[in-house]
């Protein structure tokens, strides 16, 4: 006698392990804004589908070669910092004017569900796949990319063969550098949330400081320094339910932490802007004025930073180009129809300049004393 066929997983059998009902897996697994769960609910069954290997039915009206849903899958590692949901949108509008839909996940930095949403796309379901974070799985993503149009939006490693849209974040610190050192100040604080292999632009926005300062300084004479107040290592996740961000309260822990002790610096510099906000918080808490007791400055010019008290000066990120040059990549590609050589349509990288916006948080370095 042969084997007895292995009955596939159903949706119900997800149901049972994570110990909801089988309508609840449903909405859950599609995506459904039709109800909310708690996060621990939507954990539970996103481990159960894994365990259980469950695949969700294909699109019954989907065509043979599985790429006429002209959808573009975004992967975004939250959307509490605005930067995420800015992009989101940029990338939404200009897709839609090319006749693609976007489907956006929303990862909470946590690595079982960015594996678990590459999973469930893995089929060519969809068009194309844009990173906006680099991945925490390189190898799949690689294989990935060998047969659906996958764009990173931000820096990867030199060695990662996927198409990217960066902008140069060493440079982005070289001009943040030149703009403090020319109003006078000589000693810097970088604070950031944890440095990791996935973290690229936060190491490079401090290495882009800190060489240009110690080049001026080099130069005229003078002795410079960038400390760098970097949150430990630890798992990255943003609460829900009116919680503080992760970044902005990193931003303002650090902060205290640096006023409570003896430091030279007279300018802090967020690694972006969400964290520089947490800094400004802090200031006007302890009666202290910006940019006359301290200058500070982020990275990605968010709207907020525009907004606040005073308005923050950043380092704006071209999203729109940025974004309408990944969304080209996919569309290009998939104009190519299918069993076209992917190599020979997608770029291997595409770089753009940042630009430094002035705002009222900097300004002249205090004298000491």
């Amino acid at each position: 006698m042969g084997e007895k066929k292995q009955r596939k997983p159903t949706s119900t059998d997800v149901a049972e392990l994570a110990g909801v009902s089988q309508t609840s897996v449903s909405l859950i697994l599609s995506g459904s804004s039709r109800a909310t769960f708690s996060e621990q609910t939507r954990l539970r069954v996103f481990e159960a589908a894994r365990q259980l290997g469950y695949q969700p039915p294909a699109h019954r009206t989907r065509k043979k070669n599985g790429n006429d849903r002209r959808l573009i899958l975004v992967l975004t590692p939250t959307l509490a910092n605005q930067y995420y949901s800015e992009l989101i949108q940029t990338l939404e509008d200009y897709a839609g004017s090319q006749e693609f839909r976007v489907l956006v996940c929303n990862t909470f930095r946590k690595r079982e569900l960015e594996k678990y949403y590459l999973e469930q796309f893995s089929d060519n379901r969809i068009s194309g796949i844009v990173y906006t974070f680099l991945p925490s799985f390189p190898d799949e993503a690689v294989r990935l990319s060998a047969r659906i149009p996958l764009v990173l939006i931000g820096e990867k490693r030199e060695e990662l063969p996927i198409c990217s849209i960066e902008l140069s974040n060493q440079r982005a610190g070289a001009m943040l550098a030149d703009h403090l050192y020319s109003l006078g100040h000589r000693h810097a604080a970088f604070i950031s949330t944890p440095m990791d292999q996935t973290t690229l632009a936060r190491k490079q926005r401090l290495e882009g400081l800190r060489q240009r300062f110690h080049e001026r300084g080099r130069l005229d004479g003078v002795e410079t320094s960038v400390e760098a107040l970097v949150a430990p290592d630890s798992r990255e996740e943003d609460g829900v339910g009116g919680s503080v961000p992760f970044e902005y309260a990193t931003g303002a822990r650090l902060a205290r932490e640096l006023l409570a002790r003896e430091h030279r610096a007279t300018v802090l510099v967020g690694a972006n802007d969400m964290i520089a906000i947490g800094v400004i918080s802090v200031l006007h808490e302890k009666g202290l004025r910006v940019p006359e007791d301290y200058s500070v400055c982020g990275f990605d010019n968010i709207f907020t930073s525009s907004i606040i008290t005073p308005p923050l000066t950043s380092i704006d990120h071209r999203l729109w180009a940025r974004c309408r040059s990944a969304v080209d990549q996919i569309v290009k590609q998939n104009d190519q129809g299918h069993g076209a050589d992917k190599s020979a349509v997608m770029a291997d990288k595409i770089e753009y300049a940042p630009q430094l916006m002035v705002r009222k948080s900097t300004g002249p370095a205090r004298t000491s004393g």
